[in-house]
């Protein structure tokens, strides 16, 4: 059977520090121009159903460098098959037998794990709808471990809009594996969806203590937490005091991962999407930062980060961005079998859900797709929750 990423939970701790380890190992070779012909005679096909930039480029980029061919399709959606109307089903099942490797981007939650269960060759998510983007959470924490030096013990403080930005629903997973502690700072439209929540919580045991905004007045129970959060570090407590009045201060961060309104996504008002304007992460604010606070963004950005910041040694966004061709390196060439290193990758079998008629997502891949089964399994620890199998989305079901 092949391997497949289509969610960042596919992968343990343990495996995502073998493919940074080998990252370090290609990214030496690259800044020495030296040959990496690991896949030699490979073939990868992106199949693009929305707009890219890095992902595309930077997995084309990455399998070029390999040695490996590529075929592409940058605007599946208009320029393939499905302009006709055919399934993505039946393009994987396709698409399956012209490559070794299919990255997909689909405008559906949950089409990365319909294709998986449908290819004969690995599936590597790119990103569906507003669902999970795993490898740019891959290329968000080897930014971190690069940068920083460690991932653990991190305080990352994630704003912007966290509700449709789905490199956000990767990313608080993934660093929930390294023991990082979460921040969110975002309004209520834009915050962290409950499942996700409910998930971090479940899964990792993992709460991220939320904010409106970066000079939020502290409650209480948040002086309390923070308080005992310093001390359990052994750090200083000169930024918490017993003042209930004091606001959460960006000194405090370690890392500010920055993200866009995602227009295409959000249904509502002009006013709804200006909610967010005033998230704007720029020199003033930055001046009160500390001196190694570093700066993250996925791109494209919007009003939501200033340029004023781009020289600025705390930026780290287009290092980010850069660091994507040896981290898709490395996951190209351990999913391809081309390296020693072996990794677990799973995706859930499909053979013990709860079925039902309909997942009220309407952006789940199953909305879409014709005769494709509504599938939920058991939210362990949450009496009658169930989530989908696709898209992740929970609900209460009577049984």
């Amino acid at each position: 059977m092949p391997k497949h990423l289509v969610s960042i939970n596919d992968l343990s701790k343990a495996s995502i520090e073998k493919i940074f380890d080998l990252a370090d190992k290609i990214d030496e070779k690259l800044q020495k121009k030296e040959p990496i012909d690991l896949c030699k005679d490979k073939i990868m096909a992106t199949m693009f159903y929305e707009p890219s930039t890095r992902t595309r480029m930077s997995f084309e980029s990455a399998m070029y460098r390999l040695g490996g061919k590529v075929i592409s399709s940058a605007d599946t959606k208009s320029t393939s098959s499905a302009a006709k109307g055919e399934s993505l089903i039946d393009t994987i099942k396709v698409i399956q037998h012209y490559a070794d490797l299919v990255i997909l981007r689909h405008f559906n939650d949950g089409s990365a794990k319909l294709a998986a269960e449908n290819s004969l060759v690995p599936i590597i998510s790119g990103g569906d709808g507003s669902h999970e983007h795993p490898t740019q959470t891959l290329c968000d924490l080897y930014t971190l471990r690069r940068e920083k030096g460690k991932i653990k013990g991190l305080n990352i403080a994630l704003c912007g809009d966290l509700r449709y930005g789905r490199t956000v629903h990767s990313l608080v997973y993934g660093l929930a594996k390294f023991g990082a502690t979460i921040f969110t700072v975002a309004p209520d439209d834009f915050a962290l969806p409950e499942h996700v929540e409910r998930r971090l919580k479940l899964a990792y045991n993992t709460e991220v203590k939320k904010f409106k905004k970066f000079d939020e007045h502290l409650s209480a129970t948040d002086v309390l937490f923070m308080k005992n959060l310093k001390k359990s570090k052994g750090a200083k407590e000169e930024l918490i005091s017993e003042n209930l009045f004091q606001p959460i201060p960006i000194e405090y961060f370690d890392a500010i991962y920055v993200t866009r309104i995602q227009m295409e996504r959000i249904e509502g008002t002009k006013s709804r999407h200006e909610s967010l304007m005033s998230y704007l992460v720029n020199k003033e604010l930055l001046e009160k930062a500390k001196n190694d606070t570093i700066v993250l963004h996925p791109l494209p950005r919007r009003s939501e980060l200033s340029y004023d910041i781009d020289k600025d040694k705390r930026a780290a966004y287009f290092k980010q961005a850069a660091y994507g061709v040896p981290v898709r390196m490395a996951l190209i060439a351990i999913m391809l079998g081309a390296t020693d290193d072996n990794i677990k990758m799973n995706i859930e079998k499909s053979d013990d859900h709860f079925l039902e008629d309909k997942c009220s997502n309407h952006n789940c891949i199953t909305q879409e797709e014709e005769n494709v089964q509504h599938k939920f399994d058991k939210v362990e620890g949450a009496d009658n929750t169930y989530r989908c199998y696709y898209c992740d989305l929970e609900k209460i079901v009577k049984v």
